[in-house]
């Protein structure tokens, strides 16, 4: 498998080639990530049994969406990114969902990207993308614009790279709104945080 040039510093993610050869790299990596899925999964304020919607922020080909659903039989999921090339693979992926899921194209670098999206959702989970935009004011502005999307009584959760840190990342949900802020896993270079109305 051909190895991705200098990940850290270019993505190219409108190639249908570089996205399918990252996700290949990526499926290599679900078992160290899933201790974090059912730690999520189990973080969310909701029974097996529940309705409710997701919203998988930089969802990518949908690794964490999937996991979700399959933990909440009763759940849909929006699938959020920025990339066509990705959107596109995550739908073959998960295409035994039905219409339990739905992509929505919106970059969430940009000012503006949640008016895409009609919510509000009974969680909003986002899974290694949001330090993608490395801008640690981006971040803040995402954390602000996703506070609205999540309905009363339920949560965001963010497993990431906390760059800038730990801290200033649940200073900022602070800021957006939300009341309960925790760290609920450390694993030093990444973290599960989230934030719950």
């Amino acid at each position: 498998m051909p190895k991705i040039p200098d990940p850290w510093n270019h993505h190219d993610w409108n190639s249908k080639e570089y996205v399918d050869t990252w996700a290949e790299q990526q499926d290599q990596r679900e078992v160290e990530r899933r201790h974090v899925f059912q730690l999520m999964a189990r973080s969310l304020p909701y029974d097996r049994n529940a309705k409710f919607e997701i919203l998988d922020l930089g969802a990518g080909y949908g690794a964490l969406a999937q996991f979700l659903l399959d933990r909440f039989p009763n759940a849909n999921a929006v699938c959020q990114d920025g990339s066509a090339a990705m959107a596109k693979l995550g739908r073959k992926r998960m295409e035994h969902f039905g219409d339990r899921v739905n992509y929505a194209l919106s970059d969430f670098s940009k000012p503006g990207w949640s008016r895409k999206l009609k919510g509000p959702f009974g969680a909003v989970v986002s899974s290694i993308a949001i330090h993608n935009v490395r801008e640690p004011q981006t971040i803040r502005s995402i954390y602000a614009e996703t506070f609205p999307l999540v309905k009363t009584g339920g949560c965001f959760l963010n497993f990431d790279r906390m760059t800038p840190s730990l801290d200033r990342q649940m200073k900022w949900l602070r800021e957006a709104g939300f009341g309960d802020v925790r760290s609920l896993w450390d694993g030093g270079r990444r973290a599960l945080i989230g934030g719950f109305k």
